[in-house]
């Protein structure tokens, strides 16, 4: 990973980056708009002005948002099946932030030796890299109930998480943006057949 800078301090319901989402696609995309989202779901200018900060990287200012400009009529299709939402949403996230990447990639390394794993693991594996510190923590105490919450692996009790199933994926275009979500945080300009055995597809099939 070129960049362990972790940025990410606050989770943002995948609602609302759905909306977000919409409103760009549509050319309606507003701070405004996304502010009276995101007051349904925080208290507190400050937490307003963190969250917008995050939605606004993951959105307009994605590194894939001309991917998401050129496919914008396929990418409005498939947000109206829950799966495929959540999968082009987590795709989203995983652009912009390298550590909630990395966070994914590290969940599917241990789920695919075991299908339970505790929380102190994860934990443990990624301040290896970005540091055993706070940001690391309120980091994974960010993203992680973001993956939860797209169902890609679920939590049955406090610091368990188990993985069940794969996502159902039909869509072309969900898979396309978890591809250049993996290319973008590898330097990598085409996939390969070998980068499928990467954890960070375990998730789903192809």
């Amino acid at each position: 990973m070129s960049k362990l800078s972790i940025d990410i301090n606050q989770r943002i319901p995948l609602d609302v980056l759905e909306v977000a989402l919409n409103s760009f696609l549509s050319g309606n995309y507003s701070n405004e708009y996304v502010i009276e989202q995101l007051r349904l779901e925080f208290d507190g200018e400050n937490r307003l002005k963190k969250a917008l900060r995050i939605v606004n990287k993951i959105i307009i200012k994605s590194p894939i948002k001309e991917f998401l400009i050129q496919n914008k009529d396929e990418i409005l299709i498939a947000l109206k099946k829950k799966e495929e939402r959540n999968l082009i949403l987590v795709a989203l996230l995983n652009s912009s932030f390298p550590f909630s990447y990395f966070v994914l990639k590290t969940f599917g390394k241990y789920f695919s030796v075991q299908d339970e794993i505790n929380s102190e693991i994860i934990k443990r594996a990624i301040s290896n890299i970005y540091g055993g510190n706070r940001a690391t923590e309120n980091g994974i105490y960010s993203v992680v109930p973001m993956f939860l919450e797209a169902n890609i692996f679920k939590r049955p009790t406090t610091g368990i998480y188990n993985f069940e199933n794969k996502l159902n994926i039909s869509s072309d275009i969900s898979k396309k943006l978890y591809i250049q979500s993996f290319l973008l945080n590898n330097g990598l300009k085409d996939i390969e057949e070998f980068h499928y055995r990467d954890p960070y597809f375990y998730f789903i099939t192809f």
